[in-house]
């Protein structure tokens, strides 16, 4: 019996104990699983996408049109800058280069002959103008009276002419008087003595011309003593002749005929007495009579013929001046079209602009190609550049030189390193993004133009924060929260996040060091009774 009533008692007293139990576990809040923000060394960066490309990507096409006659690459040449890629068939242009040749060869004759019109003319004004000079100062001499001084010349030169004829007058009367008196005793004696004289003269003269020969002969004396030795002789015959036939004709007499000539020579001196009284008399009456107004009248139109021809010549020179510039002008343009016709003949050779390689051919031989159309398309490859749009919010994280990690889906293990080289001046309006380049500072044998790549750009290469994990993050309406538990309650805290990374979520303000964060907030709700389940590890 006692030992049944103590079974009985024990059993009593377990189900007590159990009950009270599971009151009592009833009466417990629920344990929540939370972690402790953990302080780790956090590195920030932006994450975009971006493509691939060549620092210069274009399309080489001809400056010119034409056909295409010579392809001298193929795609995937590495070619250099100045090679020539095509060449387009240039027989039109030849002959427009020709034709331009001729053009300037005509314009520089008409310029030359526009030239010379021009000197023509302006040589004319100059003739004209000492032509209107010599006119006016006719015109100023017959208009003016005479002067004093004038009559004193021009009396003094007609009484010159008066007395010189006067002279030839006397002399001639006087040669007649003599002739017809004939000669004297004393004029035939002085004209044997005369003659004897010169034939003495005449013989010493001969004997000295033979010893000079006979001397020069010997070479004793030099030519030109022989020549003054036969000149004396040749005078001293002359006079001896002269003397000969004056005293042959004082022997003879006077002819009947000199003293004919004689009267003659008397009326012609006589004649040209009375002329130079009578003209003298008419230009001392022509020198009062100034000025007349008839050689008033005549100088007068004489000048305005001067004048109206000089305005000529100034006429002519301004025509002349004018048909210089237009041929300068039409040289210049026949220049310029020459010089772009040579030029077209030029842009007839394709030639790469920068090294790159050919990345497509366009237009085969035989194709038409223009100014517009791409013969090859190009591709820069030696500075390959990423283009990335990233998002206008991201614009005051991001600076040039930062440094960038890059990769590829297809080599996921293998990043390399780039540099920000330019952010775009203009944001899309209708993306809401801005264009940032980079040119990778090692690049991969993998690396191709086009290629998709991942960029991560590095803004804070390292600050000490505490990381949450992702889950424990809940953002709405750009504010974002987490819940803590505190003194047995749920409690929510607004927090400011940056990026997730590989360790979680970094916590800029909102949290410290031993806050108890709920990992999974969903189902939870600020207020509830709850107790912290510390678990380890804090993953994204």
């Amino acid at each position: 019996m006692s030992w049944k009533r103590s079974q009985i008692i024990v059993g009593l007293a377990l189900s007590a104990a159990l009950a009270g139990g599971f009151v009592f576990m009833r009466l417990q809040p629920p344990q929540i699983d939370v972690v402790l923000p953990l302080s780790k060394n956090v590195v920030t960066s932006i994450a975009a996408s971006g493509r691939l490309r060549g620092d210069i990507e274009t399309n080489v096409g001809a400056q010119t049109s034409g056909r295409v006659k010579r392809m001298l690459v193929h795609e995937g040449d590495r070619i250099r800058s100045g090679d020539v890629i095509a060449e387009l068939d240039t027989d039109v242009l030849s002959a427009q280069v020709s034709q331009a040749e001729v053009g300037v060869a005509t314009s520089h004759a008409l310029l030359l002959q526009a030239m010379t019109q021009l000197g023509t003319a302006k040589a004319q004004v100059m003739s004209g103008q000492d032509v209107v000079r010599t006119a006016k100062a006719t015109l100023q001499q017959v208009s003016r009276p005479p002067l004093a001084s004038e009559f004193e010349r021009l009396r003094a030169d007609v009484e010159q002419a008066v007395a010189v004829a006067d002279a030839k007058l006397i002399s001639a009367n006087n040669r007649l008087l003599e002739l017809r008196s004939g000669a004297t005793k004393e004029e035939r004696d002085q004209a044997k003595a005369q003659a004897q004289q010169a034939d003495a003269q005449l013989v010493q003269a001969e004997r000295d011309l033979k010893r000079q020969r006979a001397l020069v002969e010997d070479g004793a004396v030099s030519r030109s003593v022989l020549d003054n030795a036969d000149t004396v002789y040749k005078v001293a015959l002359r006079a001896r002749d002269a003397a000969d036939a004056k005293l042959a004709q004082l022997l003879v007499g006077t002819r009947k005929e000199q003293i004919a000539q004689a009267e003659a020579d008397v009326r012609v001196a006589s004649v040209t007495l009375i002329g130079a009284k009578s003209s003298g008399l008419a230009q001392l009456q022509t020198l009062r009579s100034q000025p007349r107004k008839e050689d008033v009248l005549v100088a007068q139109r004489k000048l305005a013929e001067a004048e109206r021809g000089r305005i000529l010549a100034e006429y002519k020179v301004g025509e002349a001046e004018q048909g210089v510039a237009v041929a300068q002008t039409r040289l210049k343009d026949a220049e310029r079209s020459l010089q772009v016709a040579l030029r077209r003949v030029a842009d007839t050779v394709v030639r790469a602009p920068f090294d790159g390689i050919v990345t497509s051919v366009v237009t085969e031989p035989g194709g038409i190609t223009g100014p517009n159309q791409p013969i090859v398309r190009l591709v820069r490859s030696q500075q390959p550049e990423i283009r990335i749009d990233l998002d206008e919010v991201n614009l005051g994280k991001v600076r040039t030189n930062q440094i960038a990690k890059v990769s590829c889906d297809a080599f996921p293990k293998d990043i390399f390193d780039a540099k920000v080289t330019a952010i775009g001046a203009q944001v899309d309006a209708d993306r809401g993004t801005v264009e940032v380049r980079l040119v990778p500072l090692t690049s991969p044998s993998w690396l191709r133009p086009g290629q998709t790549l991942s960029v991560n750009i590095v803004t804070d290469t390292g600050t000490q924060r505490l990381v949450i994990p992702l889950t424990a993050v809940n953002t709405i309406g750009g504010q974002s929260t987490v819940l803590t538990i505190a003194d047995g309650k749920v409690v929510t805290t607004p927090v400011t996040v940056a990026a997730p990374g590989p360790d979680g979520v970094p916590v800029l303000t909102g949290l410290k060091e031993g806050d108890a964060v709920v990992v999974i907030p969903t189902g939870h709700k600020a207020g509830d009774p709850a107790r912290a389940h510390k678990v380890s590890g804090v993953k994204s």
